[in-house]
């Protein structure tokens, strides 16, 4: 394995946070801005989250904050990916291999613990696609 391959797995995992950010964009689009016909319970359930008054001196709802939570989602992601991008292309190999060790064992504990405690298939599939792309930079780095 070579430096290059290294740097290839860290962009691959980097390509996963930039799709799944975009991924998520149309998703959050789709499901909490689009002007479309919801069925009567999911247009209930809107109205229970907005009525669910979270901080009332902010006026934020239940509603409010679980669309910052999927906004919030997608621009982490975004960031996520830029930075690994960038560091996949100008950080020197020494400080690239360590940096991909540590990123391989947090997303996969992070696939682990998503998995086990709240199951939602997308960000399950994110998490592993990233931690097994950092996983071949790492071992990519070590082998050669």
């Amino acid at each position: 394995m070579s430096e290059s391959s290294m740097r290839r797995g860290i962009r691959f995992a980097a390509g996963t946070f930039l799709i799944a950010s975009g991924m998520q964009a149309v998703a959050h689009y789709q499901f909490y801005l689009a002007d479309r016909a919801r069925g009567p319970a999911a247009q209930e359930l809107v109205r229970a989250l907005k009525g669910y008054v979270v901080a009332p001196a902010f006026g934020t709802t239940m509603w409010t904050v679980l669309c910052m939570f999927s906004l919030a989602f997608a621009i982490l992601l975004m960031l996520a990916g830029t930075a690994y991008w960038w560091m996949a292309k100008d950080l020197p190999a020494p400080r690239l291999r360590p940096l991909a060790t540590a990123s391989a064992w947090l997303c996969l504990a992070g696939t682990a613990a998503m998995a086990l405690l709240h199951p939602v298939l997308h960000t399950v599939l994110i998490l592993l696609a990233a931690g097994l792309a950092f996983s071949y930079a790492s071992w990519a780095g070590r082998v050669s």
